[in-house]
């Protein structure tokens, strides 16, 4: 016997749990082609005028051509998905050009030596001038370290999309922020008992949630839709919103009674 599955609604935490601002809600529909929308609804704090206004804990494959931010009396200028997240390696890659310290400690004394130097490159290793000298920053376990002054604007500890904003007014307004993503999937495994007695199958049905987009959504609305969604793909600058209208609509519709997926052209 087969079992077809429309779609299922549930509510997930996606694979953590971490402090969750109260004002924030999360609502996503994953479909089966490793594709996902994710509508966040949060308060935001607005200025009067020219502002940027910084999401954190967006996915990390956010597809920024698809982002959609809705909230009363405001105007969109721009917005920026910054990707470079704050590692070792960003931060020497971010150095070339300035200048950082070199922490040696000597092994038989303790005794800790500091120079200056300058970051040449990062290609395939790390090239320092040290004075006149050039050196080569090995890693070949002696205790030595890197100071680095600040961290570079551009690198973030998570994933953030910055948006640029003019504000009508100053106050708060409820905003809901709209994305496709990869990166969030599921399937269904199906346990089929037959009492041969009654002539009766009882049917039970597991959905296992993966997510490997780079942040969690804790406790969200979950919509599981199996298929891909149909998609509008045209050579204009309107592609991406109208995709995004249609998935919106879908994800909206397919809670309703006597939905059916839609189907692919």
């Amino acid at each position: 016997m087969r079992l077809p599955l429309i779609f299922m609604a549930c509510s997930a935490w996606f694979l953590a749990a971490s402090a969750w601002p109260a004002d924030r809600t999360l609502s996503v529909t994953i479909y089966a082609d490793d594709l996902a929308l994710v509508q966040d609804r949060r308060d935001i704090d607005v200025k009067e005028g020219r502002q940027r206004i910084e999401f954190q804990e967006v996915s990390g494959q956010i597809r920024p051509e698809t982002v959609s931010l809705a909230a009363a009396d405001i105007s969109i200028i721009e917005q920026n998905f910054d990707f470079d997240l704050l590692t070792p390696a960003k931060l020497m890659e971010k150095a070339v050009g300035q200048e950082i310290t070199i922490v040696r400690v000597n092994p038989a004394t303790g005794a800790e030596t500091r120079e200056q130097a300058q970051v040449l490159a990062t290609n395939g290793g790390v090239v320092l001038k040290i004075g006149q000298r050039i050196e080569v920053l090995r890693d070949d376990g002696l205790p030595v370290r890197v100071i680095f002054s600040k961290v570079p604007d551009n690198l973030r500890a998570r994933p953030t999309l910055s948006v640029s904003i003019i504000g009508a007014h100053a106050g708060t307004r409820r905003a809901t922020l709209s994305y496709l993503t990869p990166g969030l999937g599921w399937k269904a495994d199906y346990v089929a008992l037959y009492n041969e007695s009654d002539a009766k199958i009882d049917v039970q049905g597991w959905v296992t949630l993966t997510n490997s987009s780079g942040t969690t959504y804790d406790n969200a609305q979950t919509l599981l839709v199996a298929g891909p969604p149909s998609r509008i793909c045209r050579p204009s600058r309107s592609a991406s919103s109208m995709s995004m209208a249609y998935l919106r609509s879908t994800a909206m519709n397919s809670a309703t009674a006597g939905w059916e997926p839609p189907r692919r052209r």
